[in-house]
């Protein structure tokens, strides 16, 4: 039976790597592509996803009614799907909108690449003059200095400017919130229909009792999910990091959505048509959703 020799396993586990490393490369090369061109540092891509599904929207807004009486279920699906996509996109738009950078720019490399690859650079010439004489504490440190020190100066000024780390559209988060829309469809479709107990009341108590069980009952209990949710598939953490999310911004966040929700889904019950109810609430969750997602991805 032949043996093989470390060098010959090492070579083998090379030759594997490569496909993947260049196959990575080549990812990364066009996410950094198609989100290159830039309107004050937020991707083109963002506003042409927007626009796209504003008019799927409106095409769907237009044949509301006959879609509705086909299947309200499936349309109040589709409805927030298009809406929580929208909410996600606006998120992500404003989280990079920064006014001070050019209206219209391009941006290929990330300047903090450049900054990494200096570094990586820097640590393999010391490896390569002194491998014997660095321990691995004192390269840590080097490393460490290197990427701390790394500020651009204006001119001959002592005046930092922090290089910004470009930020490139997340189709994972997007598609994760539009699952989430469509949960909160099915819940809400259902949910709705559960309120239809009050409907034999006077029309005053039967609003009011419907905006409390719907604020003291549902509110609670949907922004626990979402966290936990967000936390746990958008940003792949865990129980432990739901949970200390949630002590840091679920009672604030709480207090919000009562101030916002109250006089809304008033509204909502008092002079909306039935069969519009959860799309005008979902239609309102646009920018409520875009607050979600902020608060969930910068806590």
């Amino acid at each position: 039976m032949p043996i093989q020799l470390q060098d010959d396993i090492e070579s083998n586990r090379q030759q594997l790597t490569r496909p993947n490393q260049r196959f990575g490369k080549e990812k990364d090369f066009l996410v950094r592509l198609v989100n290159s061109v830039r309107c004050h540092d937020v991707p083109l891509l963002n506003f042409i996803i927007i626009l796209i599904l504003s008019i799927f929207l409106y095409k769907l807004t237009i044949k509301y009614s006959n879609l509705y009486m086909k299947s309200s279920l499936i349309t109040i699906i589709i409805t927030n799907l298009v809406l929580y996509g929208i909410s996600e996109t606006m998120a992500q738009s404003i989280l990079c909108f920064d006014l001070s950078q050019p209206m219209l720019n391009f941006k290929l490399n990330d300047p903090m690449s450049n900054i990494q690859l200096d570094a990586d650079e820097e640590q393999e010439e010391v490896l390569d003059d002194n491998a014997s004489d660095i321990s691995e504490e004192g390269l840590n440190r080097f490393i460490n200095y290197l990427r701390d020190d790394n500020e651009v100066l204006i001119g001959e000024s002592e005046t930092p400017m922090p290089v910004v780390p470009l930020t490139f559209f997340q189709f994972n988060r997007l598609a994760g919130f539009m699952c989430w829309g469509f949960i909160m469809g099915i819940v809400q479709c259902f949910w709705y229909q559960f309120l239809q107990i009050y409907s034999k009341d006077p029309k005053f108590i039967e609003v009011l009792r419907k905006v409390l069980t719907d604020q003291l009952c549902f509110s609670p209990i949907s922004l626990i999910c979402f966290f936990t949710y967000g936390t746990i598939i958008l940003e792949n953490g865990d129980w432990e990091a739901a949970k200390n999310k949630l002590s840091k911004v679920y009672l604030k966040t709480l207090i919000i959505n009562y101030s916002v929700w109250f006089p809304i889904q008033f509204i909502n019950f008092l002079l909306i048509p039935r069969h519009f109810q959860v799309p005008f609430s979902s239609s309102i969750s646009v920018l409520w959703n875009c607050f979600l997602s902020m608060r969930n991805s910068t806590n």
